[in-house]
């Protein structure tokens, strides 16, 4: 018997052996810790057919709720035939052996029940392996530096880690088609259950300096208030790499900023006026009253608020639903009590800088709308969803598809876009009115993520588009 060959690979190997016939990807670390080349590796094991498992180091000092809600939203939806791991090494981790092995016990357990219809296993070294209980769930990974297939150990194992030099090197316990056979034996799908109904945004959820444990700021600038009206609201976001975590990390994560820019850069406290997190909380800075520190300069910290998203430029680049939600409500809350203005800018508007990222700069170009699934399409309208549609569909004629037909759309839309897109190209001053048909508006609905009827509404009365300028008619 053969048995297949396969190898362990994290950020520290830039690629996956030729001769992997499976491989194991690191996915996730602790509450917040990513992979930056784990997708690109997936797509690699998975184009070359290679039995693929998804892996998770334990930091056991964490609650396990978070590190199992980190590293599940890392893999997300996982194919039948794939594998998921606890990586269990609790080397210098200030905890018992018995709360590391209750750690572990609950991250199986709580990952199966995810994810019912895969094999989830346990990775340990012998040493560990006689430190801990016998629960592996699934199936036992061993690390024992011997002859292949040969461990020091008198428990049941499936893989085999034998080598770590030049590259961690594990065997299964048979055949590739024996791993094939084995993996994908995992329980029957479920019938699916009915789409669960769209939970209602809460609205603002404000956290207050008090409340996350904010130091206090320092003099001579943290008692500076702002002179008068902002013009409105400035997005931002972290500019470093950042993981998304569980909710409970957040606030050490606030104090964490606050310290680097008191302590790092010299300044009287936390940069923003709000931060909000991936969960759609915001948290205030120096809130409505106290000049920022993140717009660039003095004139730019008191022409309007700085409102940061807990977003990466590595990691976690991409904002969530209720993060974007959390951005409006704070945006919306800086306009009522600041009082600011209507301004919905980017950092780098009137500053040389990346922030706040192409994907957070395209929405604060859009006029940071709330997405589009919070609206209820069996419901009326109201004023403020057409706006904010037609702002969206606007803009992304006049930005996004000059020249270029939407999927559905008519010979009209088709003329207008190539119409707007040659005036740009010349300079050429013009406007025209404009009414979408159906399949204008179907093709612009799947476009922009929204309901038919509510594009339909918003264009109610046509578009007015002017090149250099657009505005819902």
């Amino acid at each position: 018997m053969t048995s297949a060959i396969g190898y362990d690979v994290s950020d520290y190997q830039s690629s996956i052996p030729a001769d992997a016939q499976f491989v194991f990807i690191k996915a996730s670390e602790g509450a917040r810790t990513g992979q930056q080349n784990y997708a690109a590796k997936l797509v690699d094991a998975r184009s070359r057919g290679l039995v693929v498992g998804h892996y998770h180091f334990l930091h056991a000092e964490n609650p396990v709720a978070g590190e199992v809600d980190h590293f599940c939203r890392v893999v997300g939806a996982v194919p039948a035939g794939e594998l998921l791991v606890l990586d269990f090494e609790p080397y210098g981790q200030p905890v018992t052996d018995a709360a590391a092995t209750a750690a572990k016990n609950a991250w199986l357990a709580a990952v199966k029940q995810r994810y019912p219809n895969n094999r989830v296993g346990l990775y340990t070294s012998v040493d560990w392996w006689h430190r801990t209980d016998d629960n592996c769930a699934d199936f036992l990974w061993i690390a024992d530096y011997v002859q292949a297939g040969s461990p020091r150990i008198q428990a049941s194992w499936r893989f085999h880690q034998f080598a770590d030099r030049p590259l961690d090197t594990d065997v299964y316990d048979g055949t590739i088609g024996d791993l094939r056979a084995w993996a994908g034996a995992a329980a029957p799908v479920p019938a699916p259950s009915a789409p669960a109904s769209p939970t209602p945004w809460p609205g603002l959820q404000l956290v207050s300096r008090d409340q996350w444990g904010a130091r206090p700021w320092t003099e001579p600038n943290g008692s500076i208030p702002y002179a008068g009206p902002r013009a409105g609201v400035k997005i931002h976001y972290l500019g470093d790499a950042y993981t998304f975590g569980s909710h409970d990390t957040c606030p050490a994560y606030i104090r964490k900023i606050q310290a680097t820019h008191m302590d790092g850069n010299g300044w009287s406290d936390i940069g923003y006026s709000f931060v909000v997190c991936e969960h759609g909380v915001v948290f205030e800075g120096r809130g409505l009253n106290h000049r920022n520190s993140a717009n660039g300069d003095v004139p730019l910290n008191g022409a309007h608020y700085a409102v940061c998203a807990l977003l990466g430029s590595a990691g976690s680049t991409e904002p969530t639903q209720e993060q974007l939600q959390g951005l409006r409500d704070a945006i919306e809350y800086c306009q009522q009590q600041g009082p600011a203005g209507p301004e919905i800018k980017g950092h780098k508007d009137g500053y040389q800088t990346d922030c706040p990222g192409d994907v957070l700069y395209t929405w604060v170009q859009a006029g940071a709308p709330r997405p589009a699934n919070s609206l209820e399409t069996d419901m009326p309208l109201t004023d403020d969803d057409v706006n904010r549609v037609a702002q969206r569909v606007v803009y992304l004629l006049a930005q996004g598809l000059a020249g270029q037909a939407p999927a559905g759309a008519d010979d009209n839309l088709k003329w207008l876009l190539d119409w707007y897109h040659q005036c740009s190209q010349s300079n050429t001053a013009a406007v025209i009115d404009y009414k979408l048909g159906a399949a204008g508006v179907a093709g612009l609905a799947q476009k922009v993520d929204a309901a038919p009827a509510a594009v339909a509404q918003a264009l109610a009365g046509g578009i007015t588009l002017t090149v250099g300028t657009t505005k819902g008619n």
